[in-house]
């Protein structure tokens, strides 16, 4: 969270960074350009995934610069490494690569990276785009996977209703109909049918074939849930 002195005037907030690389000068170049961007930071520092995975375990990191070389590994199992740490979920992961190695950028993004850097194209300005573009991607991603939750949590609820209690509910509303169908011809037949009764009658009939209309709107909806999880799993098995 930002921290205020007295007087109320706001500081710069500041990040835990971590930079994954074999490259002592890289890693020097990196920090000095966070440093030049106005970053404010905590800078950390590993050469290899032993180290990271043991810097993982004592620090809970902001960013984390992963170079794509790592020699006889990868930025992709460093990544790997990262978003599997179940400590580290608001970590927010960029990829270091090379100006040839936009195939790996793009598998990297597609395995769960934020954003990535060319190392020669690496400067103050395109380092604030990118942690700033990266930092509002997975903001934006984290609101989508909450929306989404809630979503399938109320499908569930759906289902659960209709499987649990749908079925007599209908039951129970095509008697309710066919009953006040039977009293209100009664009524309008006899003499001396009370109004009051009769558009009592008619409202309570009215509602029922609105409870009716909203099981099947929720039927449908089940129902589509249904077949878009049967459509991704035959992907899956594609």
């Amino acid at each position: 969270m930002p921290e205020y002195p007295a007087g109320g005037q706001q500081r710069p907030l500041l990040l835990n960074v971590l930079s994954v690389d074999d490259d002592e000068i890289d890693r020097m170049r990196l920090r000095k350009i966070c440093r030049s961007a106005g970053l404010q930071i905590d800078f950390h520092e590993a050469a290899n995934l032993q180290e990271m995975r043991q810097k993982l375990e004592d620090e809970f990191f902001d960013l984390v610069f992963l170079d794509h070389n790592l020699g006889m590994d990868t930025g992709l199992d460093a990544l790997k490494i990262l978003v599997t740490h179940e400590d580290q979920v608001q970590a927010v992961p960029i990829m270091l690569t090379s100006a040839t190695s936009y195939q790996i950028a793009v598998e990297a993004m597609r395995k769960g990276c934020a954003d990535y850097i060319v190392k020669e194209q690496l400067t103050v300005d395109a380092l604030i785009k990118s942690v700033t573009s990266a930092i509002e991607r997975r903001a934006l991603y984290g609101q989508l996977s909450s929306s989404r939750a809630s979503e399938k949590e109320l499908k569930r609820i759906f289902e659960r209703f209709m499987l649990g209690c749908g079925p007599e509910i209908r039951v129970l509303l095509s008697r309710t109909l066919a009953g006040l169908r039977v009293i209100k011809s009664q009524a309008r037949a006899g003499e001396g049918a009370d109004p009051v009764h009769l558009s009592d009658f008619s409202a309570l009939e009215r509602s029922c074939k609105d409870m009716v209309m909203f099981m099947d709107d929720v039927e449908t909806v089940v129902h589509d849930c249904r077949l878009a999880l049967g459509t991704a799993g035959a992907r899956q098995l594609q």
